[in-house]
């Protein structure tokens, strides 16, 4: 409720006084406080505010009244009473024809009219008034927390707040997500972009104020606060109103108290979130674990948490390769505030997933494992193993697109388990999709996509190279060439590799290299000479093949391993 000027200028006071000019808008002026000035006016004056005048200052001098009283109008003070009689006996034309024109009120006072009990009186209404409104704020914030503490929708909450603020709102999340509020999220997120450097803080001396920030537009205009609990951010409140919309305290008290409880509800939203969210990890987790879980138990911890294993699934996992150099790029220091950003980058990561396995309409289940993303991907029931690869391929795709936005050059490799294992065979998949990884990377490289089916020969080679004979078969054979490369640096085995992956065609491999065909002649015969093979026999170059590969699958200590 606010007290209008029409209000005012009905007290008996004001019985004896005559409204001048801007009788036709004292419906529309609000009195929030009155006050006696004298010219100069300069900044003691606020808007909204019953001015009442002697005119002492400057009766002498007409020219210096009109100014004083162009001044008390430009203040934005509600209206201006002037007590004539005694310094002013009339108000002049000049001041009525400028206040008329701006639409200003000016009000002339019978000089007995004592400006104290015009203050008694006001300042008697406008207390009755806040009070009023204090009942009502407390009344409001009760009937929030209420509804907070009987667990009713948030979306129900914010609509009683809109109600009372005769405002769209919009409540969002940390993330961004919108939780409540019928405001046009696509006006609100196209101003915040363009308002969020550029915000202003109210102008107000009021301290609930300084926490409200204003952006306008060229039809709307966004106010927001932020959501706050235990110094830590929950979320943004935003409140929608017309460009010409004048915020007033009652309604910054009102949007203090809805973000005060939208705080109390992230905050109880947030630790169930957390919650599910860690016992969904160990089930995840768990599924890797036991080789033959009992599949009653399974099915109903899996219900409980909202997860379908009754359906076909097949496992990926993601190793982030580069997110230390990442978080020192962006300029962290600290391993407190390390371990902080690696967590909300994971957690960013794993809500990527889940907006993967939508587009792709299938069902997802993941877990962080230590620095490693476990993944179930549901697959089709009749599908062929081309047809899981491109639906596998669209959901990486998918992640991987998201995550260049969030995070420009993450390096992640991704190792893809069998599919068709059936179903209830996590763990299989799961040591298959973990293998992948393990011979993929040290046989590929970081940052691709590696498929257990694809691995054959790689996996034969990894567990052939445990073999001590085989070993030893294969460390007398290139050890000629590895000495030869430490002293001379000719790179031997890497030419061989070139020379057989374009089947001995020595043009070819010469353009490969960036060799002329000459040195890399010369190269393939001290090859011949170091290890006493010949490159026309095929079982030497069977040899020399195998034992590269024996070497590069983990034997070489001295080359760079990227082991998990």
């Amino acid at each position: 409720m606010n007290l209008s000027l029409e209000d005012v200028l009905k007290f008996p006071i004001f019985e004896t006084a005559k409204v001048i000019t801007g009788e036709g808008v004292v419906g529309k002026k609000l009195v929030e406080w009155v006050s006696v000035i004298e010219s100069p006016v300069e900044n003691f004056v606020r808007e909204n505010e019953l001015v009442l005048t002697t005119g002492i200052g400057c009766y002498m001098n007409m020219q210096s009244f009109f100014e004083f009283c162009k001044d008390v109008y430009e203040s934005g003070a509600s209206a201006l009473a002037i007590a004539t009689g005694h310094y002013i006996n009339k108000i002049p034309e000049e001041i009525t024809q400028f206040a008329e024109m701006k639409d200003f009120v000016i009000v002339d006072l019978p000089w007995e009219i004592r400006f104290a009990d015009i203050i008694h009186e006001v300042t008697s209404a406008i207390n009755n008034i806040q009070h009023d409104e204090l009942i009502r704020l407390k009344e409001f914030q009760q009937q929030l927390i209420e509804m907070f503490l009987t667990k009713k929708p948030f979306a129900e909450i914010i609509t009683v707040v809109e109600k009372e603020l005769g405002l769209p709102v919009i409540v969002m999340n940390r993330k961004g997500h919108v939780i409540a509020g019928s405001a046009n999220i696509h006006h609100v997120r196209r101003l915040w972009r363009s308002m969020e450097r550029n915000l202003a803080a109210e102008e107000s001396h009021h301290p609930i104020f300084s926490k409200l920030r204003r952006g306008k537009g060229k039809e709307v205009q966004l106010f927001h606060m932020k959501i706050q609990s235990s110094e830590q951010e929950q979320g943004d409140f935003f409140i929608v109103a017309s460009s010409t919309y004048k915020i007033k305290l009652r309604e910054v008290n009102i949007i203090e108290q809805a973000v005060m409880v939208s705080a109390l509800w992230l905050t109880s939203e947030s630790a169930i979130v957390e919650n599910k969210s860690l016992l969904q990890n160990e089930f995840v987790i768990s599924l890797t674990t036991e080789e033959e879980p009992e599949e009653k138990t399974l099915r109903e911890k899996a219900k409980s948490l909202g997860f379908h294993i009754d359906l076909k699934y097949e496992c990926i996992i993601g190793y982030p390769e580069n997110l230390d150099t990442l978080f020192y790029k962006d300029g962290g220091t600290s391993h407190e505030t390390k371990h902080s950003w690696f967590e909300s980058m994971m957690t960013y990561i794993e809500s990527e997933l889940a907006d993967a396995g939508q587009s792709v309409h299938r069902e997802v289940m993941y877990a962080q494992e230590v620095d490693k993303l476990v993944i179930f991907l549901e697959t089709t029931e009749f599908a062929s193993p081309s047809t899981s690869n491109g639906t596998m391929n669209q959901f990486l795709d998918h992640v991987e697109r998201r995550l260049n936005k969030l995070l420009p050059g993450l390096v992640i490799s991704w190792g893809i388990g069998k599919h068709q294992d059936g179903k209830m065979a996590f763990y299989r998949s799961y040591q298959k999709a973990l293998s992948a990884l393990e011979v993929g990377r040290k046989q590929k490289g970081i940052g691709k996509r590696y498929h257990f089916d694809n691995t054959r020969i790689s996996r034969l080679i990894l567990h052939l190279s445990k073999n001590e004979e085989v070993r030893e078969i294969a460390t007398s054979t290139l050890s000629p060439l590895i000495k030869y490369d430490q002293k001379r640096e000719m790179d031997l085995i890497n030419t061989f590799i070139a020379y057989n992956e374009n089947s001995g065609n020595v043009s070819q491999a010469a353009r490969v290299l960036n060799l002329h065909r000459q040195s890399l002649l010369y190269r393939l015969r001290k090859i011949e000479s170091l290890t006493n093979l010949s490159l026309t026999n095929p079982d030497d170059m069977f040899l020399l093949d195998f034992s590269i590969k024996i070497w590069m699958s983990g034997m070489n200590e001295n080359k760079d391993r990227l082991a998990l």
